[in-house]
């Protein structure tokens, strides 16, 4: 099943080609006030994400991430910043 960025308008999809371009795809967060920040922060009218609705990281700063492993990771806590949503 193809996993797709579910910003408006990006049609980034989670294969091989985005990967070798850098582009890295995170869930939104199981529950909690966060997850409906990044909910409301797409801007879809009546837009409820599923345990597998996922964001690329082109919709968020750089500054937003945790380089430091293998694994490219969003920073724990706090409030994230959307670029462009």
């Amino acid at each position: 099943m193809p996993d797709f960025c579910a910003a408006y308008g990006c049609s980034n999809e989670r294969g091989i080609e985005t990967r070798a371009r850098g582009i890295t795809f995170h869930l939104f967060p199981k529950t909690g006030q966060i997850r409906r920040q990044w909910e409301l922060a797409l801007r879809r009218d009546g837009f409820v994400a599923s345990k597998r609705t996922l964001l690329c990281n082109e919709h968020f700063r750089s500054e937003d991430f945790d380089r430091t492993g293998q694994t490219i990771r969003l920073k724990a806590g706090g409030n994230k910043k959307h670029n462009h949503l």
